[in-house]
């Protein structure tokens, strides 16, 4: 192990074990962090990219920007191949649910989902009651688990939250996230059951439960990321960064 990952380890250890939940079983009560290795980053012609999702079409993925409020279909060296123009305000999230070929878009400061079909026309809207102190500490990334038909959503801070939803944006469940100093995005994964949430401030990509408990850390690097796909087939994972407006791409350790 190299000495600069030794030492991103102990300052990560020393970071965050206030910050961890007494739940959280680890190894020898240690939650460890590990360094993800760069693969490759590509430059995004899209103003502030914020969230990513997979979508219809293989191999490539769909981002939002909170500036120009629209979604992009890029493939995964960046390139824009589409432009829906969605009109949406402040959008931070993104997922798409294939079951139904219906896209979610979220948007922070008005706490609301609209979902569109693939030509960008809206179907129907959602208010989220997140009782949030600061309106741009919102809500932040919004995934989707067609097992249980269920959609995440995590907010940024204040409070620091994953809240679980039914199709109808109705409340299940609620849980609190303490293991980083903010949250911009989540992913779901079939394989294992995990979700994956990302924090910009902390640099960090967790691998969590479905009550958001992490049990494994990942160090990324990345300024500002602020929506993540992992694909556990191809092992990779996929990281937007508004700051450098790049798409990162990770290898995912086995």
């Amino acid at each position: 192990m190299s000495l600069r990952l030794i030492s991103q380890v102990l300052f990560l250890s020393l970071l965050f074990t206030p910050l961890l939940p007494s739940c959280v079983k680890t190894e020898k009560g240690i939650l460890l962090s590990q360094e993800l290795e760069l693969l490759a980053s590509y430059p995004l012609a899209v103003d502030d990219p914020s969230g990513l999702s997979r979508s219809h079409m293989e191999d490539h993925l769909f981002t939002v920007s909170d500036n120009s409020g629209n979604i992009y279909l890029i493939d995964k060296r960046g390139v824009v191949k589409q432009v829906i123009h969605a009109g949406g305000d402040d959008l931070e999230g993104i997922e798409f649910v294939e079951e139904t070929a219906t896209i979610y878009m979220l948007e922070e400061r008005l706490k609301k989902v609209i979902s569109i079909d693939l030509n960008g026309n809206a179907l129907d809207t959602f208010w989220l009651d997140i009782p949030v102190q600061n309106p741009n500490d919102g809500p932040e990334g919004i995934a989707y688990n067609p097992q249980k038909q269920h959609f995440y959503i995590v907010n940024e801070k204040n409070p620091s939250r994953l809240y679980v939803y039914n199709t109808r944006f109705e409340l299940l469940e609620e849980y609190p996230l303490n293991f980083a100093l903010d949250y911009s995005s989540v992913d779901y994964t079939e394989k294992g059951n995990h979700l994956w949430i990302l924090s910009d401030e902390s640099k960090l990509l967790a691998r969590c439960n479905l009550k958001g408990e992490p049990d494994k850390l990942f160090y990324t690097d990345v300024p500002k990321g602020e929506g993540v796909v992992v694909d556990i087939t191809a092992e990779r994972i996929y990281i937007v960064c508004d700051e450098s407006r790049k798409l990162y791409i990770f290898r995912l350790p086995v």
